[in-house]
């Protein structure tokens, strides 16, 4: 609710401030002391009107501050998310200087017009001659309506089922690929990973390979080696380490037949002997091993060309060929299993569509049910307060298409004020009067505590008086058991059901608006002088205190 306004230098406001409460509070005063000044002022400050000259005196700066305590929920998330909470406070300030260039600061932090509005509107609904009424919008129309039908929960399963919709197709457009994308990927993997499975190998039998193409491209030369090692060991000349052997042999045994002491010897002698005849058949074995088989020689060298070009393709060692087989399977899994998360989305997606089409046609019949009974009562209300000629009706247009968070429909309300005239929508009304007073019955009908905390009424007794304007007053104070309401008015039995009751005065020396709050007598007084003039009379005493009572 609005709690303070500070003032300073504005059309014909010198400085003023002024404390404001709960329940409703009513604004009187002479024509021309600055009543709608006051409104304007809010307006501006909330973002509402644009800057022209707007200074009393251009020699200083203008200056107004609004300060509001705020119980609505979406208000105060809205000013954390914008980072401009401070507790349940809130302060609007708008200074413009002498050179007519504006800031508006919400709890001392600079935003723009355009914050300024969209938080103030959710604060304050003003409706005068020329404010653009928050019930002109057809959001708030529709807004207005599903209130008093109470589909809340409706609309909060709709908005859910949406707002995972549109979750689930943002995680589809950042990881998932087209279904040709798909294909490609898959395809590409799959001759990949079938062309490392045909060539690849773990790093051991790498090297087996590697070691039989070497050992059989290289068959011919170890054959001749084994031989020269043969020879050197047996030949044909005796020039061999077996004869030599031999030889040390028959010259250990002589020795051995004069000192026995060299057994030792001779027994080393013969086991190298018999060691000698072992390498030589070892030699003839490894010999018979080596198979000049250039046919394998061929396929083993086609198999390593083939590893090194893969390597080559794929940048690594041949050694790590089988990694990269590894990682690409793995891929490929990941990918198919992606795919399967992605039909499952696609699944959910579908199903929330379903249910979001189901609950959107349920509150469409509500809608359009509960439309008629709300239609009638506004009507009957707007009769008690003197528009014996008015129809109201709400138009509701379907769209079993649309796909939103208010579900099908359209909601327009129309109105006719005279027998004559046709049923067009609220914008279309001139009389600010009047559409103040149905907006106020539209507000009694269906208003919840997420609505604006404070309602502002200007001009709303334009054309009224008598018995209408006491169900006026009536509304209005009924509409400020659960809302703030200021109401600007000429009319003594409004005036009379209010809470609180502020003058509005202009000093005669200075020229300038001022406001006072009025006690008992004061307010007693001054509802006198809005029934019977300037001049104070015993009658118009004894009426206003009764219009009290």
């Amino acid at each position: 609710m609005l709690s303070n306004i500070y003032i300073k230098n504005f059309a014909i406001i010198d400085e003023i401030e002024i404390d404001f409460h709960e329940n409703m509070s009513v604004l009187t005063g002479e024509t021309g002391a600055g009543k709608s000044i006051l409104i304007d002022a809010i307006n501006l400050v909330l973002g509402n009107k644009k800057v022209s000259k707007v200074s009393r005196n251009t020699n200083f700066d203008t200056e107004i501050i609004c300060s509001f305590n705020i119980l609505n929920k979406d208000v105060l998330r809205i000013l954390e998310e914008k980072d401009l909470i401070d507790d349940s406070n809130c302060i609007f300030r708008r200074k413009i200087n002498n050179k007519n260039i504006s800031k508006i600061y919400i709890n001392d932090k600079p935003v723009t017009s355009g914050t300024a509005k969209l938080i103030g509107n959710l604060l304050i609904d003003i409706h005068g001659q020329h404010e653009n009424q928050l019930i002109l919008s057809s959001d708030e129309q529709r807004n207005r309506l599903d209130n008093y039908i109470n589909i809340s929960k409706k609309k909060i399963s709709i908005k859910n089922l949406l707002q995972d919709t549109n979750n689930i197709k943002k995680s589809l457009s950042e990881t998932a690929l087209t279904s040709e994308e798909f294909k490609e990927k898959v395809s590409l993997l799959e001759y990949e990973i079938k062309e490392l499975e045909n060539e690849a190998l773990e790093p051991e039998d790498y090297e087996k390979i590697y070691q039989d193409y070497t050992k059989l491209s290289n068959s011919e030369l170890l054959i001749k080696k084994i031989n020269e090692c043969k020879n050197l060991i047996e030949n044909e000349n005796n020039l061999n380490i077996s004869s030599m052997l031999s030889d040390v042999n028959k010259n250990l045994e002589d020795i051995k037949n004069i000192d026995s002491n060299i057994n030792d010897i001779h027994s080393t002698n013969i086991s190298i002997q018999e060691e000698v005849r072992d390498l030589s058949r070892m030699l003839e074995k490894y010999e018979h091993s080596i198979n000049i088989d250039k046919e394998k020689l061929s396929l083993l060298n086609e198999r390593i060309i083939s590893l090194n070009n893969l390597s080559r393709k794929y940048n690594v060692n041949e050694k790590d060929l089988i990694k990269i087989l590894y990682d690409k399977q793995d891929i490929l899994n990941n990918l198919i299993k992606n795919k399967d998360n992605i039909d499952s989305k696609n699944k959910k997606i579908k199903e929330n569509i379903l249910n979001y089409h189901s609950i959107a046609k349920e509150i469409s019949e509500i809608r359009l049910n509960k439309s008629i009974i709300l239609e009638k009562k506004i009507s009957d209300e707007l009769k008690k307060l003197g528009m014996s000629d008015c129809q109201f009706k709400i138009d509701i247009t379907t769209d079993k298409t649309l796909i939103s968070k208010n579900g099908y429909d359209k909601v327009v309300f129309l109105i006719k004020t005279n027998k004559k005239s046709k049923l067009l929508p609220l914008s279309d009304i001139a009389s600010g009067g009047e559409l103040s007073r149905l907006s106020l019955v539209i507000q009694l009908e269906t208003r919840t505590n997420n609505d604006c905390e404070t309602m502002i009424f200007d001009e709303i007794d334009t054309g009224i008086g008598g018995a209408t304007s006491e169900v006026l007053g009536t509304h209005l104070s009924k509409l400020a058991e659960n809302t703030q309401v200021l109401c600007v008015t000429h009319l003594a039995q409004v005036a009379a059901k209010s809470k609180h009751h502020y003058l509005v005065s202009k000093d005669k020396n200075a020229s300038s608006t001022m406001l006072t709050y009025l006690d008992n007598d004061m307010r007693v007084n001054e509802l006198a002088r809005m029934i019977g003039g300037i001049k104070l009379t015993d009658k118009t005493l004894q009426f206003a205190k009764e219009l009290i009572d």
